[in-house]
């Protein structure tokens, strides 16, 4: 693994929860016998925090604040399938593999993340007839690019197969750099954006400053309905909350 990649790890551990609910548990601790009053605080701190993060109510929330862009609209689907620009095509970007499944004999395939993009991806390309671009490298320098796992997936389980593959990317800004760099050698000057709706903006934002023209494409709109569990917290919700902070964070670093 690259010193690149393991830096970014462990600081994305150091400010997401339950990582910097940890760090001020260990703080507050090392700090009984010189503060006791400032101790109790960041225990309560940490307390709280963690429980409020952990509340469906709060995760969703979070989740629902980053749906930047609405649905791809069913007139601007037949629009393109239409019109049938040569100058555009489909982006799917990678998220994520799932390691030695024992399903597949020890082999590398992707997430259920990227396979939901990928489904997506597969019903536009066959709503629009547009190419597909799959992008994604090895982010921890695994021997197979997700870009690959994807082009497997896509042939096996939809009997599509993507038109490029980026593999060199290992995140987002990457995705759109490497890709843009592919489709402005074959002349493609607009594209659907195919990932998650809650990474839509962040991906937007740099594809459109490798001078693409992007169509947002968001799948997966995980709408929650309030009712009475809504404020129990779950290890689930604690995981959406950690990730649509990732998101939040991602968009500020990019901002600047």
């Amino acid at each position: 693994m690259e010193p690149t990649a393991i830096f970014s790890k462990l600081l994305e551990l150091l400010i997401l929860p339950p990582g910097h609910n940890l760090l001020l548990f260990a703080i507050a601790f090392g700090l009984l016998s010189k503060s006791r009053k400032l101790a109790i605080s960041l225990f309560l701190l940490s307390f709280t925090s963690l429980f409020l993060l952990s509340l469906p109510i709060v995760s969703s929330s979070l989740q629902e604040g980053l749906y930047a862009h609405p649905a791809l609209p069913a007139t601007e689907i037949k629009r393109i399938s239409q019109q049938q620009p040569q100058d555009m095509a489909i982006v799917v970007l990678a998220g994520g593999r799932m390691e030695r499944s024992p399903e597949y004999g020890d082999i590398d395939t992707v997430s259920s993340k990227t396979l939901q993009r990928i489904h997506f991806a597969a019903w536009l390309h066959r709503k629009t007839g547009l190419p597909i671009l799959a992008s994604g490298g090895s982010v921890y320098g695994e021997a197979t690019a997700e870009s690959v796992l994807i082009n497997q997936a896509m042939t096996s389980a939809y009997g599509i197969s993507p038109k490029w593959i980026e593999f060199n990317s290992k995140n987002t800004e990457e995705n759109a750099v490497y890709s843009s760099e592919l489709l402005k050698q074959n002349n493609i000057q607009q594209i659907l954006l195919v990932t998650h709706a809650n990474h839509l903006a962040r991906a937007k934002q740099v594809f459109e400053e490798q001078g693409l023209i992007v169509i947002p494409a968001p799948t997966v709109f995980d709408k929650h309905r309030n009712k009475w569990s809504s404020y129990l917290p779950s290890a689930r919700a604690l995981s959406e909350t950690q990730e649509a902070l990732h998101e939040y964070i991602g968009q500020l670093w990019y901002q600047l």
